[in-house]
């Protein structure tokens, strides 16, 4: 089975290079940027907001875990349900065969417009934004558990830097 399917990848890994070149192993790589630059963007600044939101309401210093999850759920799910169209066009670009179909970001996204209407745009936008959602909020509950506890290290060895300094000065 494992040799199956490594000689099925290297026959598409060798129709690829012949049809389109080297550059048919990138195809769809500027639509990627163009996805994923303002997913991370809004991702993490719908983090950053809700998180403010969360410590202004609760007059806290730090999120709770739960809290955490929540808002990088809530972020991620913003985040992945604006970028769906642009989400929709990548996927196409890069599953389409070169020769035919559209050649530039704009021409996919007219061409799925023109034969699908903006429904074609927001295919798959459930899916998308329940896995961004799970997604985001273990990614963004790691970041700021691993940022209190650096955090938190930091504070002690400076709080025991700083003994120590007062005692050498005794």
């Amino acid at each position: 089975m494992e040799e199956e399917i490594k000689a099925i990848l290297q026959q598409v890994l060798l129709r690829i290079l012949e049809k389109d070149g080297i550059l048919g192993l990138y195809a769809g790589y500027s639509a990627t940027l163009l996805r994923n630059l303002p997913a991370g963007i809004l991702s993490y600044s719908s983090f950053e907001y809700l998180k403010g939101f969360v410590l202004r309401s609760t007059g806290k210093g730090n999120l709770d875990p739960i809290e955490s999850v929540c808002c990088g759920a809530f972020a991620g799910a913003i985040s992945a349900s604006l970028t769906t169209p642009l989400d929709v066009v990548k996927t196409r670009f890069m599953t389409q065969v070169q020769a035919q179909g559209a050649n530039k970001i704009t021409e996919m996204a007219r061409q799925i417009l023109m034969e699908e209407g903006w429904k074609g745009l927001t295919r798959g936008v459930g899916p998308r934004v329940l896995h961004s959602a799970c997604f985001s909020a273990i990614g963004y509950f790691a970041f700021e558990t691993a940022r209190m506890a650096i955090l938190n290290q930091y504070i002690e060895q400076r709080k025991e830097a700083l003994i120590d300094e007062a005692v050498q000065n005794q």
